[in-house]
């Protein structure tokens, strides 16, 4: 059976703010930036692969052939993709195809997403892809596919060979999941609504083969911000899977994503020093301690702040920060703090985006009821545009000071040297 995988097309930040292009002579802008398809569609083909052959369309850098022979399609997408998505399954389903998709935004709005698909997944595919193939083979598709997968150790190695042969990728790190799962509920947050509140970790081994089978050639981005959770089970398992990475015969370019909520120790530091990690992404908008370092007249919280950063630069971690506008705790005063946050931090590399209640995230249900969501365009729902009421701005203010964010830090620093950890 011929199966081909699409990856539809979504709005980056340079196409939803024109105003914000790349100067003249620079290589590259963090908000036209492409990477490859997150871990979805490469699971999917390895499960697949041994009995199928399997073609991927990533329509960010290419076009989807639609004259394409494939017996089934299938459509991989979260929120801002999911008008393209719906625009891919009315082309493919009038020329006789069967199209199925699933994804974040399927998950989280299946009664819409149903509409347009002849079957949707919602959740963790591993459970149910052999099922849905086994029934398209038969003629027996249903409806809705469904299945919490309780032991993650059976999701394979991701196959990335699907993405072999592309040259238009900025940044080609392999992402590595390690867990899923979070008990907490952070406003702007998806996670416990796609992928539930229990904690579910991969076995050491596992990760450690992902590794392997890599040669341990090029960049990691461990993508489970999660990991680094106080909890206990968090901090025993990441411990035991960094001194796991250390000894690897060759030291791999980590990358990992945190809050100011992750440890600072000198212990945790080092650990992650010896196992590569070399760069750190760090979110900021809904954590404790950023809501409260973000805010006029909490000095004190501001300070913890620039001395986690200048921990993880001590130990030759660079920090990507990722600040977070519109919240209700914040006012006007918040991008001047966020900028002065920045240089004070010495932080090279920086991105904003604006508050997006995406579906069913705390804040998503938390407007709905108070008449602040504007409009269900999903195409604008890339944390570039405001598509709620915001409470202590107005629109054009949210808006406005974002955009002076990006253009203040960038009129200070070089944008390739920003990405030098990510461009070679």
């Amino acid at each position: 059976m011929n199966i081909t995988f699409i990856y539809p097309k979504f709005e980056k930040l340079l196409e939803s703010r024109l105003e914000l292009k790349t100067p003249e002579g620079a290589k590259k802008h963090l908000g036209d930036f492409s990477m490859p398809p997150a871990l979805g569609i490469p699971i999917m083909t390895a499960l697949s692969k041994n009995e199928h052959n399997v073609k991927l369309y990533d329509e960010n850098i290419e076009k989807i052939n639609y004259d394409d022979n494939a017996d089934l399609i299938a459509v991989s997408f979260f929120t801002p993709q999911a008008n393209y998505a719906y625009d891919i399954a009315k082309r493919f389903k009038s020329k006789g195809k069967i199209v199925i998709g699933g994804g974040m935004h399927p998950s989280l709005m299946p009664e819409e997403a149903s509409q347009y698909f002849d079957a949707i997944c919602i959740g963790e595919v591993e459970g149910v892809w052999a099922d849905i193939l086994n029934d398209f083979q038969k003629g027996q598709l249903k409806k809705i596919y469904k299945k919490e997968v309780h032991d993650i150790d059976i999701v394979p190695i991701p196959e990335r060979e699907v993405f072999t042969g592309r040259n238009n990728y900025d940044w080609e790190a392999k992402l590595i999941q390690t867990m899923r799962g979070c008990s907490f509920y952070c406003e702007n947050c998806i996670i416990p609504a796609e992928f539930g509140s229990n904690l579910r970790f991969k076995s050491i081994d596992k990760v450690i083969d992902e590794f392997n089978v890599s040669q341990i050639s090029g960049d990691y981005y461990l993508i489970d911000d999660t990991l680094f959770l106080p909890h206990r089970e968090c901090r025993e398992y990441r411990t035991k899977l960094f001194k796991a990475i250390a000894e690897l015969p060759v030291k791999p370019r980590i990358f990992i994503s945190g809050s100011l909520n992750t440890s600072y120790d000198s212990d945790f530091l080092k650990l992650l020093k010896d196992a590569g990690v070399i760069n750190l992404y760090l979110v900021t908008g809904s954590d404790p301690y950023s809501v409260k370092a973000f805010q006029k007249g909490q000095q004190q919280f501001f300070e913890h702040g620039l001395e986690f950063v200048d921990r993880y630069q001590q130990e030759g971690i660079e920090v990507y920060i990722s600040v977070g506008l519109g919240f209700d705790y914040q006012n006007n005063h918040v991008f001047d703090i966020s900028l002065d946050f920045i240089r004070k931090a010495n932080i090279r590399t920086a991105e904003f985006y604006i508050l997006t209640p995406f579906p069913q995230t705390p804040v998503w249900h938390q407007f709905r009821k108070e008449d602040r969501i504007l409009h269900y365009n999903w195409t604008k729902y890339n944390t570039a545009n405001v598509v709620f009421k915001p409470k202590n701005f107005t629109e054009q203010e949210l808006l406005d000071g974002y955009i002076r964010c990006w253009r203040d830090f960038y009129s200070g620093i070089c944008i390739d040297k920003s990405l030098s950890n990510f461009v070679k």
